[in-house]
């Protein structure tokens, strides 16, 4: 324990002493792991319609490398953020309890998909972790906590909180679809058509948003 705290002091001081701004990187980080589930889901829906195939690990394994990594990336920086806290006052909460999350729910995803499990258990943590995403959005738009931005941070995180919680459904769909005695996706589609708009929202706004502070960040780097 105490070799793991001088770890963590090193790497406070290091990095409190020399500013280092990630946040376009790690918004653009999401706006990305949503677009590969965006193709992921949407690849194994229209092979299904087009051949019927049921073979949905052919299908998600493809992508599971790049999303695994993005994902440690992700969750790596997330608890850089949660040990440093390199973000002023009440921002560094708000915004590195979630980035944390979500990289815990990518990774949790890649080695579901890689070990052949059923997916619902990690859709159910990743609906949860969506009502959370809602509840700190809401508020951080409440108490204003970021001025002018305050109503784009709100739509990220309603967005990113509603993949979470269609997550849970859209794992039964997966889940279900290859036992035999379920051919056919009946209603499910719905809940498909509006997880993929959620997906659409969280990508665009956390791409909005992060090249905006690529291009504010570049003008007058720290």
């Amino acid at each position: 324990m105490r070799s793991l705290n001088y770890i963590f002091t090193f790497y406070a001081n290091l990095v409190t002493n020399v500013f280092i701004d990630d946040l376009a990187f790690e918004l653009l980080a999401l706006s990305l792991a949503a677009l590969m589930i965006l193709y992921m889901t949407l690849s194994i829906y229209m092979g299904y319609r087009r051949t019927g195939d049921k073979d949905m690990e052919s299908h998600l394994k493809p992508g599971m490398a790049p999303l695994a990594i993005l994902g440690l990336v992700i969750l790596a920086l997330g608890l850089g953020g949660e040990f440093v806290w390199p973000l002023p006052g009440a921002f560094n909460i708000l915004y590195y309890d979630m980035f944390t999350l979500v990289g815990i729910v990518i990774i949790a995803f890649a080695v579901t998909i890689r070990l052949g499990y059923k997916m619902q258990y990690v859709g159910l943590f990743a609906a949860y972790s969506g009502l959370i995403a809602m509840f700190y959005g809401a508020r951080a738009y409440q108490l204003n906590i970021i001025g002018s931005e305050t109503t784009e941070l709100l739509l990220m995180y309603l967005a990113f909180g509603a993949v979470g919680i269609l997550s849970y459904p859209v794992t039964l769909i997966v889940d279900r679809v290859p036992q035999k005695g379920n051919p056919k996706w009946k209603g499910w589609t719905v809940i498909l058509v509006l997880f993929w708009i959620a997906v659409i929202g969280a990508m665009i706004a956390s791409g909005v948003i992060g090249f905006g502070a690529v291009f504010q960040h570049l003008a007058s780097p720290p």
